[in-house]
């Protein structure tokens, strides 16, 4: 087995560099169609339910995770673990069967398309800011995601890893 892993901090950091490049992936076009006037059109009911909805996707953000892994891992869903770490009190999904790359790599891609593009794209239709912000926060919680994925790029699909227990990363089965 090859580890390949990072801490939590060193992820979050890695993750962090991704919310510029993306405010303006998203914000550019989004303002450019609609102008800074849906921003206004929110009320202080909206702002609540936009807090509750978001505060939902956290979960469902790991319980995508959970689905594929579940879907596509030696012991099903019994083999799928959820949680927060303690320390930074960042929710996670842990599996702890191997599973292939290829399906790891659809595991860690589907909140990010699900929760994150889905919503801005529909923010381009609507011109709902409560859409765009919402894709927005979603596609930088998927940062983690995209460091795991690039992570494993060098990796062929048809490999195995094993969720690494403590970090954020895997093993790679020999």
């Amino acid at each position: 087995m090859t580890e390949i892993s990072l801490t939590i901090e060193e992820t979050a950091r890695k993750a962090a560099g991704l919310i510029l490049p993306v405010l303006f992936a998203t914000g550019v076009p989004f303002f450019v169609l609609y102008g800074i006037h849906p921003f206004y059109d929110w009320s202080w009911t909206g702002v609540l339910q936009f807090m509750l909805v978001l505060i939902a996707g956290i979960p469902i953000h790991e319980l995508l995770h959970g689905l594929v892994f579940g879907a596509f891992a030696h012991g099903g869903y019994r083999s799928v673990k959820f949680g927060v770490d303690k320390h930074t009190y960042t929710p996670y999904c842990h599996c702890n069967a191997p599973i292939r790359v290829q399906y790891y790599r659809l595991g860690a891609l589907l909140p990010l398309f699900a929760l994150g593009v889905a919503p801005f794209v529909v923010s381009l239709f609507n011109g709902s800011f409560g859409w765009w912000l919402y894709g927005f926060f979603f596609i930088v919680a998927a940062g983690g995601d995209l460091v795991a994925l690039k992570m494993l790029k060098d990796i062929p699909g048809h490999r195995k890893v094993l969720d690494h227990p403590e970090k954020m990363g895997f093993y790679v089965l020999d």
